[in-house]
């Protein structure tokens, strides 16, 4: 296996001194621009791997990220894991580090202070999915340079992004609409984070245009944020259902097909996060595909910003699009001429 490329692999290539090609990386005085720049697209073309120890004492700082996340938004599927991965490769294309740390029901509670903290181990953070007011305050006391992914809030007037999830969930329930379905149905405790509240408000959007009938949105969750092992599902209403993810797509699926219903034959689904069929109970279910890698970019390059910008001044909800894609979990409302 080829090692790691050195500067000394790139002094050699270009017959200069293992000191200059240091200096021209590390901006030290005493190299040319014209060579600077030569060096630095040499190191480039090498792949060259900066070591993170000079960056660090060169900008004097930790060039680590922290990254915190809560238990409950992780599970064996669970696309927070993606997130948290595309994360990692775009801080690593800026020379930072993520460092991740879960947040327990109990940390929220009791105000614990994140090990990364209280350790000075990070210049600043992003918190990835909704945590409660109370507890991003103490953390924004403990340090400001932080973002909010993939919800928002006004709290510490913090950067946010975040799906345009109204307009995503809009398109979605138009789709559905649009095969015939008049009687659909939404399920997501919208209580429960700012984005499945606001793909509701999407899915109302879409019915109050046309004058559809909308019913209260079915529960997957209690107060606290953990998931009904059943849901409470109305068969006798709706032929369609929007589900606030797709994990929970699959969940709704395996509970039909207990109670002999076939999907999408006798009822339609629809969801969020293009997942892969392996969590969809099988079938591939018409979803929204949130643009993770564009979140993720911009989450660290509001951060990175806020760290390395004094005068830097948050921008607020940097909204993202999202796209509809189509599957086979929803087909045309079939009608019943007998």
């Amino acid at each position: 296996m080829k090692s790691r490329v050195t500067m000394r692999d790139i002094a050699k290539e270009l017959k200069v001194s293992v000191v200059t090609v240091s200096k021209a990386l590390n901006g030290k005085d005493g190299v040319s621009e014209s060579l600077r720049t030569l060096i630095k697209g040499q190191a480039e073309k090498m792949k060259y791997v900066y070591n993170s120890l000079p960056h660090s004492m060169l900008t004097g700082r930790n060039c680590n990220i922290g990254i915190l996340i809560s238990v409950k938004y992780l599970g064996e599927s669970s696309f927070y894991w993606v997130f948290f991965q595309k994360l990692l490769i775009a801080l690593k294309q800026r020379k930072y580090l993520g460092i991740l740390e879960l947040v327990t029901e109990e940390d929220e509670a009791n105000h614990t202070i994140p090990a990364f903290m209280e350790a000075n181990k990070v210049d600043g953070f992003i918190v990835l999915g909704q945590l409660s007011d109370s507890y991003l305050s103490m953390l924004i006391l403990q340090n400001p340079c932080c973002v909010f992914l993939d919800f928002y809030s006004e709290i510490g007037a913090c950067d946010c992004v975040a799906a345009n999830n109204v307009l995503a969930s809009y398109k979605l329930t138009k789709l559905l609409i649009d095969r015939g379905h008049t009687k659909i149905g939404f399920i997501g405790t919208t209580s429960a984070t700012t984005s499945i509240l606001d793909r509701y408000l999407g899915f109302c959007k879409a019915l109050l245009e046309l004058g559809l009938p909308r019913g209260e949105p079915i529960a997957d969750r209690d107060n606290r944020g953990y998931f009904y092992p059943e849901i409470e599902l109305d068969l006798g209403t709706y032929t369609a259902y929007v589900c606030n993810n797709d994990q929970l797509a699959g969940k709704v699926i395996q509970q039909l097909r207990r109670q002999g219903l076939r999907i999408p034959e006798d009822i339609s689904i629809a969801g969020f996060d293009n997942a892969d069929n392996l969590i969809t109970g099988g079938v591939d279910v018409t979803s929204v595909e949130i643009n993770i890698s564009g979140m993720c970019e911009s989450a660290v390059n509001a951060v990175l910003q806020r760290i390395e910008n004094d005068l830097y001044k948050p921008q607020g909800i940097l909204w993202i699009d999202a796209q509809v894609i189509e599957k086979q979990s929803v087909i045309p409302l079939q009608v019943d001429c007998s």
